[in-house]
């Protein structure tokens, strides 16, 4: 698809509470192996859109640590490109997705895109993209947005939901946590190049500290009829913390979800380590769990989410948790409900346990 060129949003991600205060929503552990972002960038090329830049508004190294063989998220490296756009200057006021756009607008001129596709990663499905641009291209209109149809609007509380007339264009968005059915954005929106130029310049001349989202508002008010093509499969947006736990663990207990997501149809791409496979001593039980490569385990793990290198000793369990990498749970500890950052050492406290409602947090580094 090389009429299309993406941009991969990091702005308007929200935050997942302590675990994004030291790295943005794009670069947190998900699912074991993977990050939010390889979810987007995956998709897009799967669906042969390789020309792609992801908007950073802070801590980049993070993001480019991750992404660092951009190759990996390119089906023709030679034809293809990944690259980050970041604000430039000094006054972090201005410093919005939108601004960001028009410090890197290059590719606004480059006739050869036709379509500008501007994404989400804080949203987790898989789709064939290329479905939309064509639904987007049959629809003669200029702009359009996916959404997706749920029964309860309650747990997308900083989501925008869409009201779409009987055209099937958005008349209005709005925010709301009634518990009822609604439409739903994906974080999704394909837009013409030339209108895209047109609108970053006029939303921004009415204020510098305007959005995409301003602009998309923006949009359907004044400048044009915005097409809303329906998704229909599974789809999570993370908003919070609480977010990150109960929908990581609603995928690891529905197969038929993990089944979609991860293992079936097109291939999630990552940054690979070169990590020996999973060491399970005799004494390891383990159900219902997801390891990443490099753990060894010689106590219990059940209902758990457990990244690289991690060590689990013989006579600890681990119960409902999420595990990130380098963390040691010393013999006889036992984690229930518990999410733990990078290298930390359960070693001293031998109960530690969360509830699901409210899952025990343990930053990076720390020794409990």
């Amino acid at each position: 698809m090389n009429k299309t060129y993406a941009l991969v949003n990091c702005f308007e991600a929200p935050g997942l509470g302590e675990l994004t205060d030291d790295r943005p929503l794009a670069s947190t552990t998900f699912l074991a192996r993977y990050a939010f972002i390889d979810i987007t960038l995956s998709n897009l090329t799967n669906s042969g859109i390789d020309n792609i830049a992801i908007l950073v508004k802070n801590r980049l190294n993070s993001i480019s640590k991750h992404v660092k063989n951009q190759n990996t998220y390119l089906a023709n490296p030679r034809t293809g490109s990944l690259s980050y756009f970041l604000k430039t200057g000094n006054n972090h006021v201005f410093n919005t997705d939108i601004q960001c756009i028009r410090s890197n607008d290059p590719f606004l001129f480059e006739e050869k895109y036709q379509y500008i596709m501007i994404c989400d990663p804080s949203y987790i499905f898989k789709a064939d993209y290329n479905q939309f641009i064509d639904e987007h291209i049959k629809s003669g209109r200029r702009m359009s947005a996916v959404y997706t149809h749920i029964s309860d609007g309650s747990d997308f509380k900083t989501t925008k939901k869409f009201v779409i007339n009987s055209l099937g264009d958005v008349q209005k968005t709005y925010l709301s946590d009634e518990n009822k059915p609604c439409d739903i954005g994906t974080g999704i929106i394909i837009v013409e190049r030339e209108l895209l130029k047109e609108l970053l310049e006029t939303v921004s001349n009415l204020s510098k500290l305007n959005t995409i989202t301003d602009l998309f508002d923006y949009a359907i008010k004044f400048a044009c009829q915005v097409h809303a093509i329906r998704f229909d499969g599974f789809m999570r947006r993370f908003e919070s913390f609480e977010d990150y736990y109960k929908y990581s663990m609603e995928i690891l207990n529905d197969h038929n979800l993990l089944n979609e997501l991860v293992f079936s149809g097109s291939t999630i791409y990552t940054t690979t380590h070169n990590s020996r496979p999973v060491l399970y001593g005799k004494s390891a039980k383990v159900t219902n769990s997801l390891i990443a490569n490099g753990s060894t385990i010689n106590g219990k793990v059940k209902n758990s989410i457990i990244s690289r290198d991690v060590v689990i000793e013989e006579g600890a369990s681990v119960e409902n948790c999420i595990i990130f990498t380098h963390t040691i749970v010393k013999r006889g500890v036992h984690l229930k409900n518990v999410v733990s950052d990078k290298r930390v050492l359960f070693q001293n406290r031998k109960e530690v346990q969360g509830t699901e409602e409210e899952p025990l947090y343990f930053p990076r580094g720390v020794k409990i």
